[in-house]
């Protein structure tokens, strides 16, 4: 890999007294190496994963070395969502969301093309030419969002049995009876719900409070039964929304590049451009 080295410019200034008004300042002094100067524009933000990225540069000389070649460079970022949600609570929503985006590659170099000197443009007063960079069709979007039909597999290998089995036993302990009652009536797990709850008349309301039957000390903790249903019910029925005939999971991840393109001299003296960011679908 090159090395970039960036042109700066030091100026040394040297004051004289007051009556040497005609040599204010020394005169400035150059140093380091200078690098050629480049641009370009992307011709899409977004391209389909496989595809050529068309662009065209425009770069010039700011030194005395010859100038030599251009490189595309880029590095590779993945983008990951996920999202599941349990549509049968009645007391609360329930859902488990999570974002990531990882540095997959650090910045590597994609293409080369020769510098040809017959690039000059005399109205741009700089080399210019129109050319492409490759991507990978490895690096398309995956997407699983509210499918018709569940598939366990997907269901692993985007989230892994740790995550079921958490997302159950989470669920569970924050439902109540009316979150119980939806969730049996709904999955055809009971016919008659009512035969596991009791009430108490509500004074401040004039209603009735339902519960599960209270124990010796008052308490009223969810009967066995109960327990035995929920932990019988398959992951996908707790995520299984029969309104949309769907199931409430979501999985999406996808790839963005940044691209820059660098233009060298004989030496390797290198100018970089600004960088361009761009999405992979």
């Amino acid at each position: 890999m090159k090395k970039i080295i960036y042109s700066s410019v030091v100026i040394i200034a040297t004051l004289f007294t007051a009556c040497d008004l005609n040599d204010s300042m020394d005169d400035a002094v150059i140093v380091g190496k200078m690098a050629p100067h480049v641009y370009w524009e992307v011709g899409s933000s977004t391209v389909s994963a496989g595809s050529n990225v068309p662009f065209i540069v425009q770069y010039y000389n700011t030194g005395k070395e010859e100038l030599d070649k251009l490189e595309v460079w880029y590095n590779l970022v993945e983008d990951e969502s996920k999202a599941v949600s349990c549509p049968w609570t009645a007391t609360f929503t329930y859902s488990v969301t999570s974002n990531k985006s990882v540095q997959k590659r650090i910045s590597q170099k994609i293409s080369e093309y020769p510098h040809v000197s017959t690039y000059w443009s005399d109205s741009l007063r700089a080399f210019s030419f129109k050319s492409t960079f490759p991507t990978s069709n490895t690096l398309a979007t995956t997407s699983w969002v509210k499918p018709s039909t569940y598939d366990n597999n997907k269901m692993l290998t985007y989230y892994g049995q740790p995550f079921m089995t958490q997302f159950k036993d989470s669920l569970y302990k924050l439902m109540k009876v009316t979150d119980f009652q939806k969730m049996y009536l709904g999955l055809g797990l009971v016919d008659n719900f009512k035969i596991y709850i009791d009430s108490t008349k509500n004074n401040n309301t004039g209603g009735w409070d339902y519960h599960f039957p209270k124990d010796a000390q008052g308490n009223t903790p969810v009967p066995q039964i109960i327990i035995n249903l929920y932990q019988n019910i398959p992951f996908s029925d707790l995520i299984l929304n029969k309104s949309t005939n769907t199931y409430d999971v979501e999985y999406i991840r996808s790839y963005k590049i940044k691209a820059i393109i660098k233009a060298l001299d004989k030496k390797g003296t290198a100018g970089v451009s600004m960088s361009t960011d761009i999405s992979l679908n």
